[in-house]
């Protein structure tokens, strides 16, 4: 993009919000510019210190010989990039490659690498942002119309009710909480947050429900239950905006409250409290993380379960389409938005289109001059598992795969079983240990393209930093890669990245409409032709109504009775949660049942791996529960373990 004079702002890259940030000076630390996510110019210490210098950064391309990387020349290492997808096309055909993108990466980046693998004719690609919020994002696209946020995030502070659901923005969108969340609670709204674990944001919440994990969409649909019989629902929105009323309400009334307030393992008169609050209230804003995916009951029922659940409440309520409502997708990386925006999914092509759709891809075709092919290619994980049999080689930009949520061992073995792995990255990591091209790519903070935070606000990056050594930008390297493989003249012919965004605003519905100018001034939100606040009128569906989705007709069973304790993981994006992060969390009666105390060694144990770490009591964490933060939890993550027990150590 553009410079757009002597302003040497970005856009912080180290979460979702967008903060804007320019050098401090020579120390390599941050100050806060005011923009779109922090209108005060505030920042938090991780953006602070988002311009420190990465350790054991990748400088020049290095190419695999007699099992060894060593350096090579920018043309020797494209070139074998060449070679490789060209052989794997001609041997076994397009689809025995794989193409994996980054929310860390530019939209222009991710839209680039989607066109290359598109124009060398498969859909195998695919991108990790996707899969943060998958049931979320689903539940928004088929019950609303887009798979993103529906309101600005200045509409919270109009907020009367702001109810947080599997997410903590205090600790991992600190900037946005306090810029957004807390003046609405200053201002007299009531937070209620829903987790099984309390955290930074419970201490300023008024409720706190805590059931039991994986049972978020049981008590939301108990919520449901709580506004029918109360007579709280709001009849005239009903009526003119939504659709399959009847059919719910009347599943949601025959819900066996005893038996789900019992499952989910919650404070009857609490809910009443919380039920009432949303019943009653003018305007309710929902803030969700990646806590509401991966309920026990979308496990069962293959469906987006949680997030289904709390559009209900919403709709119910009349609580959509107005400033002060809303789902808030609360997203953890940089771009995770842009990225599934530019189309670098499996199934859409940019702007959401489904690569089934022959409107769709008779639009991209007609500006790329190749048809995308019409077969959804494999998610990630399926790619991953394909990986040395049906796909033999794969380009993977800014993602490790190596340390995907499965078994470490069987996933170096995936990797090592390609003909070709070629990754682009900032440094060595365990995924160019299997590499057989290593290209050492540029930093956020070393080059210029356009990243859509979590509101939708599409912004400018600019380079406020110096790349080390050979380093090149992956938009430059794609850009490379696609002139040498593209089977139609000039298709990546691009001068600057400003050219690719303008011609994403060609081939992306959302996007259409979007300037250059606007976003590099401060930013612009999508689509251009609305508020910020989605569906004011009606929703982008077919009859322009939200249907509702029948809850369960009974409660799941228990499923926690098992030996053991359940095992809750902190997130991983922002700062830590708090000085006890490196610790093990526990109710303080489970502590006491243990034998153990505060700052007690412990291990963490499911039989067969084994953690070690210390114990911090802590009464907000509901009994029955062992809450972790994601670094600690990771071996126990990638085993698919669900619960733990707890052993003390001896000091002796």
């Amino acid at each position: 993009m553009s410079d757009g004079g002597p302003d040497r702002s970005t856009v912080c890259p180290r979460c979702g919000v967008g903060c804007r940030l320019a050098p401090a000076g020579a120390d390599d630390r941050a100050t806060g510019r005011s923009g779109p996510a922090n209108p005060n110019g505030r920042l938090c210490p991780e953006g602070i210190n988002a311009l420190e210098g990465i350790d054991g950064r990748l400088t020049e391309p290095q190419v695999r010989e007699d099992g060894t990387l060593a350096p090579a020349s920018w043309a020797e290492a494209t070139g074998r990039v060449v070679d490789a997808v060209e052989t794997t096309v001609e041997a076994h055909g397009p689809d025995a490659l794989a193409f994996l993108g980054a929310p860390h990466s530019t939209t222009e980046e991710n839209y680039l690498l989607e066109k290359l693998a598109r124009t060398v004719g498969t859909n195998n690609v695919d991108n990790r942002a996707r899969h943060c919020h998958v049931s979320t994002a689903r539940a928004l696209d088929a019950r609303l119309g887009w798979p993103a946020t529906t309101n600005g995030l200045d509409d919270l502070t109009e907020a009367d009710v702001v109810l947080v659901v599997g997410a903590n923005p205090a600790a991992r969108q600190p900037v946005a909480f306090n810029s957004f969340v807390r003046p609405a609670v200053d201002d007299g709204a009531t937070l209620v947050h829903v987790d099984p674990a309390g955290n930074r944001t419970t201490r300023l919440a008024d409720l706190h429900v805590a059931p039991r994990p994986g049972r978020d969409a049981l008590v939301l649909d108990l919520l449901c239950r709580r506004v029918l019989a109360a007579g709280d629902a709001d009849r005239a929105f009903v009526a003119d905006r939504t659709r399959e009323f009847a059919s719910f309400a009347a599943s949601a009334r025959h819900l066996d409250d005893g038996a789900g307030v019992d499952t989910a393992g919650v404070d009857p008169a609490t809910l009443d409290r919380v039920a009432a609050l949303v019943g009653s209230a003018d305007r309710v804003a929902a803030v969700v993380g990646t806590g509401l995916e991966g309920d026990d009951e979308d496990a069962a029922a293959g469906t987006a379960a949680a997030p289904n659940a709390l559009l209900n409440l919403l709709a119910l309520t009349g609580n959509l389409g107005r400033p002060g409502t809303g789902v808030h997708v609360f997203r953890g990386p940089p771009n995770e938005q842009g990225a599934v925006d530019a189309g670098c999914v499996p199934d859409r092509l940019p702007g959401h289109q489904p690569v089934t759709d022959p409107e769709a891809r008779t639009r991209v075709a007609a500006e790329w001059g190749v048809d995308p092919p019409a077969t959804p290619g494999l998610p990630a994980p399926d790619l991953l598992s394909a990986f040395g049999e049906t796909v033999r080689a794969a380009v993977v930009v800014g993602e490790n795969p190596a340390i995907a949520k499965r078994d470490p061992a069987w996933v170096r073995r995936q990797l090592d079983a390609l003909d070709h792995l070629v990754v682009l990255e900032l440094t060595e990591s365990e995924t160019t240990a299997h590499a057989d091209v290593v290209l050492p790519a540029a930093a956020g903070t070393e080059k210029r393209g356009t990243v859509t935070n979590l509101d939708r606000q599409v912004q400018a990056l600019r380079p406020v930093a110096e790349p080390p050594g050979d380093v090149r930008t992956d938009f430059e390297v794609i850009s490379e890669l696609g002139r040498r493989l593209s089977c139609t003249s000039g298709q990546f012919d691009y001068d600057r990245p400003s050219e690719a965004f303008v011609e994403l605003t060609r081939v992306a519905p959302p996007y259409a409409g979007l300037s250059v100018d606007q976003v590099v001034a401060g930013g612009q939100r999508w689509p251009a032709d609305a508020d910020s606040t989605l569906y004011g009128e009606r929703f982008r569906t077919p009859d322009g109504r939200v249907p509702f989705v029948r809850p369960p007709s009974a409660p799941a069973s228990r499923t926690d009775r098992v030996a053991g304790l359940r095992l809750v993981v902190g997130g991983r994006a922002g700062g830590r949660d708090d000085d006890a992060d490196s610790r093990l969390r526990l109710h303080p009666s489970e502590a006491d049942q243990a034998g153990v105390g505060d700052d007690d060694p412990v291990t963490v144990s499911d039989g067969d791996l084994t953690v070690r770490t210390r114990v911090s009591p802590d009464p907000s964490v509901r009994r029955g529960t062992a809450f972790l933060h994601a670094v600690l939890a990771d071996p126990f993550v990638r085993a698919g373990t669900t619960t733990v027990t707890i052993e003390p150590v001896d000091p002796a």
